[in-house]
């Protein structure tokens, strides 16, 4: 990381926090490298405090960077949300449909007052360059709990939608987020909006 990444190499890039880790995949197209970076904004009771992330992916062509996509994001408030970060455990840099591409799969979450029972989560597809959303707000409360599903995610090849949905499962079986009960029969449904 350091080799590939040095601080005139970061800046140049525009990386103002520091990276946490890099992926590097090769696929049909060339060699990528992903690396992602959580801002270092103070050491909280469990765990510590980030109140913005960046992601880039690189392809490495002649022997220099260049960008193909970008993600920006950050907490609301500091009165709404305490931290954001990237769920690496689940983050999938694979070719999810066969086709010889890489699809990555970027999950990421955010903690409010009340820890990730009132955070948001964000599930990003990066399928032929096009960013693909599911984008939910969990809540202790049955009627607050929202999920917003790209209306391009019903387009995705059926392998790649049941890999996401999938993964989704495996989330709320992690306990790390809470759908509204019959998310599985709305997306059946190809619904945008679940509640």
């Amino acid at each position: 990381m350091d080799k590939l990444f040095p601080e005139g190499v970061q800046q140049q890039l525009g990386f103002k926090s520091r990276i946490r880790l890099v992926y590097n995949f090769t696929d049909k197209n060339g060699t990528y490298y992903l690396p992602i970076c959580e801002s270092f904004d103070g050491v909280g009771e469990d765990d510590t405090t980030h109140y913005k992330i960046k992601a880039i992916n690189l392809k490495y062509e002649g022997g220099q960077f260049v960008k193909q996509w970008e993600l920006n994001d950050y907490i609301l408030t500091a009165q709404m949300e305490e931290s954001i970060w990237f769920y690496t455990k689940y983050v999938t840099i694979k070719d999810l449909d066969g086709d010889g591409e890489t699809d990555p799969l970027i999950i990421y979450g955010s903690t409010g007052q009340n820890g990730k029972s009132d955070g948001r989560l964000k599930i990003l597809m990066y399928y032929k360059g096009k960013k693909v959303a599911i984008r939910h707000q969990n809540s202790e409360f049955d009627g607050s709990r929202t999920t917003e599903v790209d209306k391009e995610f019903y387009e995705l090849p059926e392998k790649v939608q049941s890999f996401v949905k999938g993964m989704m499962k495996r989330l709320a079986d992690d306990g790390q987020v809470i759908y509204a009960s019959n998310w599985v029969q709305q997306m059946s449904k190809k619904a945008t909006f679940i509640q």
